[in-house]
């Protein structure tokens, strides 16, 4: 007897919907799987046929095929152990084939029957939601993830026996709570809820609590002085760009790059869906919760090319895809390799990471902002007296950051050491509650210039900078002899219109005046002292 249960895969972050295809006939006592699988796919044959056993049902002496469609994209995962299991049962008339229609099965079965968390599942349940599913069943761990991807009625099962028991008395029927499988609730449902809860509780004076404390987030009011770092970060977050921190061992470099995600806009709904997405297709959602909070990755400097950028074996995401829409800080930036460090260009440029792999490429999205620190010399010092290095070995380590990379920095800020009447002082600085009320105030006139909240003028192209960057034109003939003095690239160029863009914002000003410019300027060219004249930023 021949049946089909719906299932899905991902490829990537882009999921599709999987049929599996399951046949029982007469022949030689064996059972198959087909359709371009992986090996912990394809070992999927041997869980079943045990966990069936193991929970009273034998297998025919027949021969059993089990082919997942499409089979000429490649699938991996442990996934479709339940729709498979599903799919034997239906064809061994232990449940009603016409029950199982409209379900999407997702689960990794154990020897003993119960069923275990998958990744991957919040892009799959999105792809079913496209393709006009209304309900599915997975495991437990997994249901918060599948609530949030849309209208989906959402079950949570423990143990395939539950499955069974709901299917045999059938879903719509109230046949899944009989069996004890647990309704998950929707985000609009649970929205609905506490709006009637808010309601019930209307008139209660409630203390505010600030976002800051709420979160246990680090704040910007925790830096005593370096004002010239805290301006460069501001500008940095109003507009998504890349900036470089240059200055001593213990200046504050890695406070002021862990505070910056405090300043940053809260991840939008799209944007939180992207995210999360991606984490969901590593296994790292926590609790299965959707993410409300920007990333910041950090990896150390001696991570490999895959561990940053993606890829591997079982190509996943690398710390690039992690941090997207979030930061990504690379703290001691010429300790990383500098093949690493090359990889970073064409993400840089993109937005985006492509991995080629012989049965086809996987795209993995890498939108973030790039935050480095690094010391001007191998001791750190450079050009005090401290200093011990020699010209030579201050050159070679200055030269791990290659020009390409460096020219790819928006913003390049030298960040002095503390000084010792700094060290006791109490006079807290500005709050990062202050500082994101401008950030925000910025972006909000960036969502209506590009119509889009999720636009930002880091990412202007030639055409939008020719609209939206006009300048006067003693303006423009300043900043055109600035770049013939400085030789610099017609990168760079477009790089300082969109962080003068980005100044102007912040001032709120539609039209860029010249101190926008002069400020741009100097935090481009900040990196001369170091790396030359024409060179690097």
């Amino acid at each position: 007897m021949f049946n089909t249960i719906i299932s899905g895969a991902f490829c990537g972050i882009d999921s599709y919907l999987v049929q599996v295809e399951v046949d029982v006939s007469q022949g030689l006592p064996c059972m198959e799987m087909v359709g371009c699988l992986s090996r912990e796919a394809g070992e999927a044959k041997q869980r079943i046929r045990v966990a069936l056993r193991n929970t009273g049902v034998c297998l025919p002496p027949c021969r059993i095929t089990i082919n997942l469609s499409p089979a000429d994209r490649y699938k991996s995962g442990t996934a479709f152990d339940l729709p498979a299991a599903v799919g034997l049962l239906a064809s061994m008339g232990l449940v009603e084939a016409v029950k199982t229609k409209g379900i999407l099965f997702v689960g990794e079965l154990g020897l003993g029957g119960e069923l275990k968390a998958v990744r991957g599942i919040l892009p799959i349940v999105r792809a079913a939601v496209r393709e006009g599913i209304a309900v599915c069943i997975v495991p437990p761990g997994n249901g918060k993830e599948a609530a949030v991807a849309g209208e989906i009625r959402v079950y949570e099962a423990d143990h395939i026996s539950q499955v069974r028991a709901a299917l045999q008395k059938g879903l719509k029927e109230g046949g899944a709570e009989k069996a004890g499988l647990r309704r998950v609730r929707t985000a609009r449902e649970t929205d609905g809820a506490c709006t009637m809860s808010a309601a019930k509780t209307e008139g209660k004076k409630r203390e505010p609590i600030k976002e800051w404390e709420r979160e246990g987030a680090e704040d910007f009011a925790d830096i005593a002085g370096q004002e010239s770092v805290r301006r460069a970060a501001e500008i940095a977050a109003a507009g998504f760009h890349h900036m470089l921190m240059i200055g001593p061992p213990g200046s504050g470099k890695t406070m002021i790059a862990r505070r910056m995600p405090s300043i940053l806009p809260p991840l939008s709904q799209e944007e939180s869906l992207e995210v999360s997405a991606i984490y969901s297709v590593c296994g790292r959602l926590k609790n299965g919760s959707i993410m409300k909070e920007r990333p910041f990755l950090a990896p150390h400097h001696t991570a490999t090319g895959a561990a940053v950028i993606g890829g591997g074996r079982v190509p996943m995401p690398g710390a690039v895809s992690l941090a997207h829409r979030g930061i990504l800080f690379l703290d001691e930036l010429p300790e990383f390799k500098r093949t690493i460090l090359d990889m970073l260009r064409q993400p840089l440029e993109e937005r985006k990471v492509q991995i080629a792999r012989t049965y086809g490429n996987i795209e993995y999205p890498a939108d973030f902002m790039l935050v480095g620190a690094m010391n001007p010399c191998p001791c750190g010092y450079y050009p005090g007296e401290q200093c011990k290095c020699s010209q030579a070995q201050t050159d070679r380590y200055l030269s791990h950051v290659s020009g390409p990379v460096l020219d790819r920095m928006d913003l390049c800020v030298e960040v002095p050491g503390l000084k010792k009447e700094n060290l006791f002082c109490r006079k807290r600085g500005e709050s990062s509650a202050v500082i994101r009320r401008r950030v925000l105030a910025a972006r909000e006139m960036q969502k209506k210039r590009f119509q889009s909240s999720l636009r930002v003028n880091a990412e202007m192209g030639v055409r939008e900078i020719t609209k939206y960057c006009v300048l006067e034109q003693e303006t423009e003939r300043k900043l055109r002899r600035i770049a013939e003095t400085c030789a610099l690239s017609l990168r760079a160029c477009h790089k300082i219109l969109r962080m003068a863009r980005t100044i102007a914002d912040l001032d709120g000003e539609e039209s860029i005046r010249m101190h926008h410019i002069n400020e741009a300027v100097y935090y481009r060219l900040s990196a001369g002292a170091y790396w030359g004249r024409g060179q690097g930023i």
